[in-house]
């Protein structure tokens, strides 16, 4: 079935679309991105709406104003952090989202099989096929692949905008060798939904299997399995910071005796103060509450075989 059309009273109804631009992204030629979107989407008897962003969560207010307006596609053309603004002006799962990745990573993109190149991001949208997944939840803010507390989150309080523009990916191992020197974590309690309590010094709770590029500190989180899979580590030293580090990247973090992975359907971390990044963004400061929200979103992605 070809979603993108259908026959009202013998005659082929136009949907809306609209799509939000981050026009500084890091691998994007804006003119040039809008417009090939545009044209094809045209073709699939589309009406096409492009709205740049100009300022930092203003794609939340235009991807909330596209669906009230009547927008049933609203494609996100940026990176992680712009992704999260779009997702979380999104109010139902009846609209459909489709992901253009021009970002630094692309976590949620790599997850589905959505790939970099523009023209097979925007086939996969013209395709017209779709699956629901699931959304995380903190103090609010949805993600879509993953929360943590503690150090990292602290590197990426740290990072600056215009260093992601330069230098890439670069931009956050800056910010991480700074936090690894100046950051001091304080011991917290993790309490699930079920009823475990754990303590650590920093927590990844994922949604999905990657984190922060190829990396899977949750290997056996899924998109679509109505749980949150969490990764606890004990201690907090810059030693077992590399250590941890240098075990995530050789994927043998799982077997250490002071790192535990749990799955649960929400979390409550009541420890002040410490930093939250949710989906590559710094968000505030605990306490926490994360919770799943099953099959809360529509997502345009590659057909099966």
């Amino acid at each position: 079935m070809d979603c993108n059309k259908f026959v009202v009273r013998g005659k082929r109804r136009t949907m809306k679309a609209t799509v939000i631009v981050n026009p500084i992204s890091s691998r994007i030629n804006y003119p040039d991105c809008v417009n090939r979107i545009k044209r094809e989407l045209e073709q699939g008897e589309y009406q096409v709406i492009i709205q740049p962003t100009s300022a930092p969560l203003e794609a939340i207010e235009l991807s909330r104003r596209a669906e009230a307006e009547g927008s049933e596609l609203i494609i996100s053309v940026g990176g992680d952090g712009t992704l999260n603004e779009v997702i979380n002006g999104i109010s139902s799962p009846v609209t459909k989202l489709g992901i253009i990745p021009t970002g630094l990573s692309n976590v949620l993109a790599m997850e589905l099989g959505i790939p970099a190149d523009l023209d097979g991001a925007i086939r996969i949208i013209s395709d017209g096929h779709t699956r629901l997944i699931d959304l995380g939840i903190v103090n609010g803010r949805l993600f879509s692949t993953m929360v943590s507390v503690g150090l990292d989150a602290e590197a990426v309080r740290l990072v600056n905008p215009g260093w992601k523009k330069f230098i890439g990916r670069y931009a956050y191992h800056l910010a991480g060798a700074k936090a690894l020197i100046f950051f001091r974590p304080s011991p917290l309690t993790v309490r699930t939904e079920e009823g475990q309590e754990l303590s650590g010094q920093s927590v990844v709770v994922s949604n999905a299997s990657f984190y922060g590029g190829p990396h899977k500190i949750n290997p056996e989180a899924r998109v679509d399995d109505g749980l949150l899979h969490c990764c606890l580590f004990e201690k907090g030293g810059r030693r077992d910071y590399a250590r941890y580090f240098m075990g995530v990247i050789r994927k043998k973090h799982h077997t250490f005796d002071d790192v535990h992975l749990i799955k649960t359907t929400g979390i409550r971390i009541d420890t002040p103060g410490m930093p939250i990044q949710a989906d590559g963004d710094y968000i505030g400061r605990t306490p926490a509450r994360i919770r799943i929200l099953p099959e809360r979103l529509t997502v345009c992605t590659v057909r099966p075989l």
